[in-house]
């Protein structure tokens, strides 16, 4: 029981202290006290560090979870800042949401990875699975039980109110006074949620999400079948086609990793689920397929931009889940190992292409500015059709398009 509390009351004081630390960095940014760049790499070292923390304490002791979590809060947030190199301010860093997904990848993919290292086997799938559920499930909650206890809080003074009583509603007024409570009231609720971690399991969610294995395997059955039909034209007509078949692969990956689960003991052992499974595998890649048709498409008619770039990574991704499900049901039985693999490599591959983009080898800004100034040059885009304006908002290599423009606009002709 003591080890409980001090676990309550170590997680709580840590996300208090943290929720305060974030609030006086944001002030000391906006006082100017603080650089814009070394503001971005503490708020990401502190935001990272609690994060792993909260996730890593419970299947680790909270002690043993310290320095794991710090090292991968020094790691995220120094990708992080090597990114904003690229940039003039952070602001600019940020108007594209393609760094901020980035660096959420980079925060929650490796936290199954290091619990099942610390357990002596980085590559075990039952507790790599386990893990990234329950994480999902535990954040899920703890968030859940933060947004009833700020609601409690408000109708608490709006009650106190009516009778003249004010105090509640100034000390909820006060920025650096609910930025702590809502961090110790996270750290709080997650070291609780982790003590009924047999209640609070991911299993049901497991079995529920199942449950929807055969509805999309039919409307994707559906959709292929009526595409020849009515025509590919509507298909490509801009990203939110890609954006819908990507969101649909992820959704079927998800729906397969449910079913395949942790373990052959624990996987589904309903025909009619295995069979769903089955078909949407090996259907996956046609969707995957069709979104990296649909954005390199809309590149080959106007090019890169940073939105493109980022969805064509995750096209790629898509397809690359697409291509090992398929070829894991074409070998036979021990597919459902298969499927566990491919998951294992794609974590992986993924977790390097979010890193990747952090860097000049994959920043989108770059390989966007690149691809429309020299479809300008070459006259693929004419001047006038063409937002040159855009180039301001990505970054250094932005603004060095914009004065190789502006040289070849001084030229003769």
């Amino acid at each position: 029981m003591d080890q409980v509390i001090r676990q309550r009351w170590g997680l709580a004081a840590i996300g208090g202290a943290s929720g305060l630390v974030l609030h006086g960095l944001s002030q000391a940014i906006d006082r100017g006290a603080l650089s814009d760049r070394a503001g971005l790499f503490l708020i990401m070292l502190v935001s990272v560090y609690l994060t792993a923390q909260l996730a890593l304490t419970g299947p680790l002791t909270l002690r043993r979870a310290v320095l794991p979590a710090a090292a991968m809060a020094v790691a995220v947030a120094a990708m992080l800042w090597l990114a904003s190199t690229g940039f003039t301010s952070v602001d600019q860093m940020f108007l594209a949401p393609v760094n901020g997904l980035a660096a959420l990848v980079l925060t929650f993919v490796p936290l199954p990875f290091l619990i099942a290292a610390l357990r002596g086997n980085w590559r075990s799938y039952p507790v790599l699975f386990t893990q990234a559920w329950s994480i999902v499930v535990r954040f899920i909650s703890a968030w859940g039980f933060v947004g009833l206890v700020v609601l409690v809080l408000w109708l608490s003074h709006m009650l106190l109110g009516l009778v003249g009583m004010t105090l509640l509603g100034e000390l909820l007024d006060e920025p650096a006074v609910m930025a702590t409570l809502v961090g110790a009231v996270l750290g709080l609720a997650m070291a609780v949620v982790t003590e009924f971690a047999d209640l609070v399991s991911p299993a049901l969610v497991l079995r529920l999400l199942r449950l929807l294995l055969p509805v999309l395997l039919v409307v994707l059955v559906v959709f292929l079948v009526a595409l020849p039909l009515r025509g590919l034209s509507g298909l490509f007509g801009g990203l939110s086609s890609a954006a819908v078949l990507m969101t649909i692969t992820a959704l079927a990956a998800t729906l397969i990793t449910t079913a395949a689960d942790e373990s052959d003991f624990e996987a589904t052992d309903s025909p009619a689920l295995i069979r769903a499974t089955q078909g949407l595998a090996l259907i996956l890649i046609l969707p995957a397929a069709l979104a990296v048709w649909a954005v390199a498409v809309r590149v080959q008619s106007y090019g890169w931009t940073p939105t493109r770039v980022a969805a064509g990574v995750l096209a790629v991704l898509g397809l690359g889940y697409g291509a090992g499900y398929l070829v894991a049901i074409l070998r036979g039985t021990g597919w459902m190992a298969r499927v566990r693999a491919v998951n294992l490599g794609m974590a992986l591959v993924s977790l390097a292409a979010a890193a990747l983009m952090m860097t000049p080898i994959l920043s989108p800004e770059r390989i966007a500015a690149r691809s429309q100034l020299a479809r300008l040059l070459e006259g693929r885009t004419a001047a006038p059709a063409a937002d040159i304006s855009a180039l301001a908002d990505w970054g250094k290599p932005g603004a060095a398009a914009m004065q190789r423009l502006r040289e070849q606009a001084a030229q003769p002709g």
